[in-house]
């Protein structure tokens, strides 16, 4: 980052942020990391989960992160180049959203994913809770919605290591596909490509302890 924004960006400051928002601890940063400026972060270690604010310098926007396990994507309704709209947005809205965050392992699928009988899938939800030392961290009976239409419906996690393995279903292509992390690197992989759930179903029983086993190593 260039010295003059990030001098220019350390200016800027947050008031009366809570310490703590339903059991999510404050920690100020305000650091440069890369290209963006990291302003405050509510994180709770123990269910994995954090939400930072920072200013993006190759877009000129600020921006939110949200964290779910070891996914993490950017809320699309706080991007935004002018800091007194994002302040008034984080005022608005922050609260309302890390209270959804807490929650968000726990939703029932909307309507869409009923209807793929993604929450109802027998095979699914006998997954064991850990796997090759990796834990269910998300279930398909509870998919948690990220970018672009897509859901994660499987996810074990080592946090230890920082690596896992995530199934996305898609409700726009109407597909599912595969990522895993190693030590926070994220790869897409095809191995569990699939159109449906029988398919699917045969290509976890053939593949993900195989593939869980290659992320340990």
């Amino acid at each position: 980052m260039k010295e003059e924004t990030k001098n220019k960006i350390a200016a800027l400051t947050f008031e009366d942020l809570p310490a703590d928002i339903d059991g999510f601890t404050l920690k100020k940063i305000y650091a440069v990391d890369e290209d963006k400026f990291i302003f405050f972060s509510y994180v709770d270690d123990v269910i994995h989960c954090a939400l930072t604010t920072y200013f993006h310098e190759e877009t000129t926007e600020f921006k939110v992160l949200q964290k779910i396990g070891l996914t993490e994507f950017c809320l699309t309704d706080f991007f935004t180049e002018d800091f007194a709209h994002f302040k008034e947005l984080i005022n608005a809205e922050l609260d309302g959203v890390i209270k959804n965050l807490r929650g968000v392992r726990d939703k029932t699928p909307n309507n869409f994913l009923r209807e793929k009988k993604i929450d109802t899938w027998k095979f699914g939800n006998e997954l064991p809770e850990t796997l090759e030392g990796f834990e269910l961290f998300i279930k398909p009976a509870a998919p948690v919605e990220v970018t672009n239409g897509s859901f994660i419906i499987i996810n074990y996690a080592d946090f230890k290591i920082n690596s896992d393995f995530v199934l996305y279903y898609n409700v726009y292509s109407d597909e599912f596909s595969g990522e895993i992390r190693v030590d926070s690197v994220p790869h897409v992989i095809y191995t569990f490509d699939a159109k449906n759930l029988d398919d699917l179903e045969t290509k976890l029983r053939e593949n993900l302890v195989p593939e869980l086993k290659l992320i340990r190593q």
